[in-house]
């Protein structure tokens, strides 16, 4: 009478498939079957989803190409070498050879890096040839050194004396003698 299969009570024991007895809990096939219907999906959408990120998104961490106007071309280092060329397109390294930043060097001026190895643009002791250097201490720096300057060449900024001073160089540098600048007024280069 007390048989557990007449009670419909089986023992921890008996497990519910037949088969060999094992240690672990055995599932239905419903249940290894969503599992490894789950297990599918998540690698075959993994690989998937990567054709809907937008080409180039993320990737660059604030790197950019530099391009020519003229033509369209981009600033190279070609092979991600030392040397500087112009090219329309690059995916060696996956395109890193002509991915660039500016990292500050204070004053308004600019260092631009490279993204495959991290050297800088530098006019080889200040020269007309452009090359890679991880770092420069000619001149105290000043062949590495870079910045935005407008269209036209010269840039004109409002001084705290009320005067327009216009010429190469940052707002601050130009009102250098004029009191400071005053960023809130511009003013018109006068021709």
């Amino acid at each position: 009478m007390n048989n557990p299969s007449h009670l419909g009570i089986r023992p921890r024991s008996v497990h519910r498939f037949h088969g060999p007895h094992h240690s672990s809990v055995t599932w239905p096939p419903r249940i290894i079957s969503l599992t490894r219907l789950l297990i599918l999906t998540v690698l075959f959408l993994g690989p998937v989803g990567q054709f809907f990120i937008a080409k180039g998104a993320g990737a660059e961490e604030g790197y950019s190409r530099l391009q020519l106007k003229h033509g369209g071309q981009y600033l190279d280092a070609v092979y991600c070498g030392k040397t500087m060329s112009l090219n329309p397109g690059s995916d060696f390294e996956n395109g890193a050879c002509q991915l660039w930043r500016f990292v500050p060097a204070g004053g308004g001026w600019n260092r631009l890096q490279l993204k495959h190895g991290g050297q800088y643009l530098d006019a080889a002791y200040c020269g007309k040839t452009m090359s890679l250097n991880p770092g420069s201490d000619f001149e105290n720096g000043a062949c590495q050194l870079w910045r935005f300057v407008p269209a036209g060449g010269r840039g004109c900024a409002h001084c705290n004396d009320g005067s327009c001073q216009c010429g190469d160089g940052t707002p601050a540098e130009l009102c250098a003698n004029h009191n400071g600048n005053d960023p809130e007024i511009g003013c018109i280069q006068q021709q």
